[in-house]
């Protein structure tokens, strides 16, 4: 593979590879937001996906230009310098698709230049939608029959002239940019489909940083994206879509590196978001809705009001999560010289997801930012005081299924159930909720039976009315303990699995064989 070095690469700071300048010490406090003028500041958003109607022409519902070009409106606002888009930019891989962001972006930013006529830097890489989004459902081959005039509305028929001709700036699998002289390096998606769980990565990344590491200058922080998270970094080990763990293992050498990565669509307020290690990751969320389905500890059965292996989907009754035309989200990053901000908002109302996460500079021990330090400065939400858990039976139907992984299909049918009913729990002192373990558990030690629900709002503003909702989740009764006593507690946990105290209601319902009403 071919890797080229852009004209804008960072040539200055050849100083030895590998290691900070300077005292490792807290110049700023996490979580703390000092002010004051950045050195640089910049936009990121990733997982875009716009996307064209089923004939090819307009945009499909919901996938059009208005939330970006707004987002990217409020960059200009902030006066960034740059504005990255980790991938997934256009949602079926179409050279309309694509240019119709070109044209969001030059709307807001003529010749790439900001109001007062500051350049400013485009730092984009394709996803695997921008690789192989035509083939999803045979979309473009129902649109184009003829295989010529189909590969002429394909990016990958050839990737490096359409993104020429429509951003007008070289192209390479691997790029690198200066900006007001921090490196910025992107690798586009080029060698694979996407896997899912384990994706393959972006080719050359190992071999780039080998070649090219006298240039990175270790008295700075740089900024690497791709749109695959680095394997073991944001989310854990559990994360959906991580690559096979060529990033990390390329950019562990350098504690400078600030890795931005998209895909999963994980909300950004999620805390393990960001992980700090050999060096600091960033989930970016998404830009089209946040992906509920993909939790630590939730999986296989996930959400109730989520997905999950289809085999415990098909029992569910509680109904999905819809977060298509909200939960929109990305970030602005200002660098000072003691620390890096990163604010978290929200793109349709326009909220911020937190308070901003403040990574001090150079990197400090312990890590802020790594999990187990993150989980021990956290605060575990609680309920409201006299909070009680109300339950009743009633009847419903379950989702039903008969999809792969369901041996035999699952009827969707009426049958009893189980409905609780609870407050949304409070940020208490700073604490916030994230999801609800349900545990019915018998009161003479049996197996317990362990369920989740996302919280309403866990991808809004704690300003949003959406997170004070009262709570609902419906449970079928054959999933539950049967012929003995049990006691159905319910605890509100926050991103980084701290619980708060939980409310309890006391049960008990014969076995579910014998219930015919």
């Amino acid at each position: 593979m071919s890797i080229k070095v852009s004209r804008r690469w960072f040539i200055g700071g050849l100083a030895s590879y590998g290691a900070f300048g300077g005292n490792r010490v807290f110049c700023a406090h996490a979580g703390k937001f000092t002010g004051g003028k950045p050195n640089l500041t910049f936009g990121v958003v990733s997982d875009v996906h716009v996307r064209l109607g089923p004939t090819g022409e307009g945009f499909a519902k919901g996938s059009d230009t208005t939330t970006l070009i707004h987002t990217l409106e409020w960059f200009r606002d902030q006066n960034v310098d740059a504005v990255m888009i980790v991938g997934d930019i256009a949602d079926k891989g179409l050279v309309d698709e694509l240019q119709a962001v070109a044209g969001a972006w030059f709307k807001v930013f003529p010749d790439d230049k900001a109001p007062d006529g500051r350049h400013v830097q485009r730092l984009f890489v394709y996803g695997n939608h921008d690789y192989e989004g035509f083939n999803y459902g045979g979309y473009a081959k129902k649109i184009w029959e003829d295989e010529t005039e189909r590969a002429k509305h394909v990016l990958r028929t050839d990737q490096k002239a359409n993104w020429e001709n429509i951003f007008h700036e070289e192209y390479s699998p691997i790029m690198s940019w200066n900006v007001k002289g921090y490196a910025f390096v992107g690798g586009h998606w080029t060698a694979d489909k996407c896997r899912g769980w384990e994706e393959t990565g972006i080719g050359g990344v190992e071999e780039f940083f080998d070649a090219h590491r006298s240039l990175l200058d270790p008295k700075k922080p740089f900024f690497y994206f791709q749109h695959p998270h680095p394997k073991d970094t944001c989310y854990g080990s559990w994360a959906w879509g991580h690559d096979d763990g060529r990033a990390t293992r390329a950019l562990s050498a350098f504690p400078n590196a600030i890795a931005f990565s998209g895909h999963s669509h994980t909300t950004l307020t999620h805390d393990q978001s960001i992980w700090q290690g050999a060096f600091t990751s960033l989930g970016t969320s998404s830009l089209r809705y946040t992906g509920g389905a993909y939790a630590k500890a939730r999986l296989p059965m996930g959400y109730e009001n989520g997905g999950g292996a289809a085999a415990y989907d098909a029992c569910k009754i509680t109904g999905g999560y819809g977060s298509t035309m909200d939960g929109r989200q990305g970030m602005l990053v200002r660098v000072y010289d003691s620390h890096v901000a990163f604010t978290r908002r929200e793109f349709v109302y326009d909220q911020s997801l937190g308070e901003d996460w403040v990574l001090p500079l150079p990197a400090a021990e312990p890590k802020p930012f790594s999990f187990a330090e993150h989980a021990k400065r956290s605060i575990a939400p609680e309920f409201p005081a006299g909070a009680a858990l109300l339950v009743s039976r009633a009847r419903g139907k379950n989702r039903g299924a008969a999809a792969k992984g369901t041996t035999p299909a699952v009827p969707s049918e009426e049958k009893p159930i189980f409905v609780l009913d609870f407050p949304a729990a409070d940020a208490v002192r700073g604490g916030r909720v994230f999801d609800y373990e349900i545990v019915a558990a018998p009161k003479d030690g049996g197996g317990k039976v362990k369920r989740y629900l996302m919280a309403d709002g866990y991808n809004m503003s704690e300003d949003n009315p959406r997170t004070h909702r009262p709570q609902t989740v419906r449970i079928a009764a054959d999933q539950l303990p049967q012929g003995v006593k049990f006691r159905f507690a319910v605890r509100p946990v926050n991103s980084l699995g701290k619980p708060g105290r939980p409310i309890v209601s006391d049960w008990q319902q014969a076995v579910i064989a014998a219930d015919k009403s």
